[in-house]
């Protein structure tokens, strides 16, 4: 196989969801007819066993020397030139990106921790970071517990709606970012779309999931897992980083440092442009605008992401102004010995 050298226009990756709805259409998203979309994966590789109703969960190359070809395959074929220095995900490209359609409450859910997974290896651990991208009046975020709220009380609500008066209750507004390491207990009103940033995991405990006050058809709860895997005490802050890219607002929680990535918030005015340097991995999520760039097979629009291989290198332009997600990744332990 030649060396990855090219940006990669992914074809994204549509997930049926009961909580889900049309919403991504106004992103130019094409969407099957009658379906209620809860997420659409725009870069995943994920084992079939470990992905719930995605029969192939590698996204595949749009176009280009790569055409059809998923990114499990490009990671197995040069992944020097697809990571550079960064770690894999035991053999597999070790993010999630996706986008979220939360037109009905999202289940209150739990991932499970470093200490859970220890114990069961048949799950994998799941860190995340939600982007709020847009949401309608009032609508909320739910993540952690609600002042007060102890250990018995939440083992006791369990499966119950008395857990959602548990959470702590934010406002979706847009642009906010939450960062939600693993065993944090959360949940999304209705009204929410989301950018998730992630590591490459599909395992979710559901705790309780509305289905009396939604109507639709009762899931699997998972109530002896999620009392394992929850972990109540107080998550540390993100560690900020050295980045190549500013923030508008310096009151913006980016850039983050999840551990196993990193996290920005980019910006070019009109007519500006950045070069980029090789050997790191983007994974690039237009917010607002358009970009282009050195290799582009076409302008990536909002809405859009594009990944830039760490062998690529060259330079951003913007010809209206643009706001984009850039995530990375940390170099390996081992890298340079």
């Amino acid at each position: 196989m030649p060396s990855i050298t090219d940006p990669l226009h992914l074809t994204s990756l549509v997930v049926p969801k009961p909580w889900g709805g049309r919403r991504l259409e106004r992103l130019g998203r094409a969407l099957p007819a009658e379906v209620m979309v809860g997420e659409i994966w725009e870069v995943a590789d994920l084992a079939s066993a470990d992905a719930s109703g995605v029969e192939r969960p590698s996204t595949p190359v749009a176009t280009g020397p790569f055409e059809g070809r998923t990114l499990g395959e490009l990671l197995a074929g040069d992944r020097d030139g697809l990571l550079g220095q960064a770690a894999d995900w035991d053999g597999r490209f070790p993010l999630l990106f996706k986008l979220l359609d939360v037109r009905e409450p999202l289940s209150v859910q739990v991932h499970p921790p470093e200490g859970y997974v220890a114990r069961h290896p048949e799950a994998t651990l799941k860190t995340e970071t939600w982007v709020v991208l847009d949401a309608d009046p009032g609508a909320e975020v739910m993540i952690g517990l609600a002042d007060g709220a102890t250990v018995e009380q939440v083992s006791g609500a369990m499966g119950s709606p008395d857990l959602v008066q548990l959470l702590h209750r934010a406002p979706a507004e847009v642009g906010a970012v939450h960062h939600l390491p693993a065993g944090t207990i959360h949940a999304v009103g209705g009204g929410v779309l989301l950018a998730e940033i992630q590591t490459p995991s599909d395992t979710t405990f559901r705790l309780y999931d509305w289905v009396a006050e939604t109507g639709r058809a009762p899931r699997q709860l998972h109530l002896e897992e999620g009392r394992e895997a929850l972990e109540l005490a107080a998550a540390s802050a993100p560690r900020a980083h050295a980045a190549g890219c500013r923030a508008r607002d310096s009151s913006d929680r980016l850039p983050l440092d999840a551990g196993h990535y990193r996290l920005d918030r980019c910006h070019l005015g009109v007519g500006e442009e950045r070069e980029i340097p090789g050997g790191t991995l983007r994974v690039v999520h237009v917010v607002t605008g358009e970009l282009e760039g050195d290799g582009f097979a076409w302008p990536v629009a909002a809405g859009s992401t594009v990944v830039l291989p760490a062998a690529w290198h060259g330079t951003l332009r913007a010809g209206i102004a643009t706001t984009w997600l850039e995530t990375t990744l940390p170099e390996r332990a081992d890298a340079g010995c």
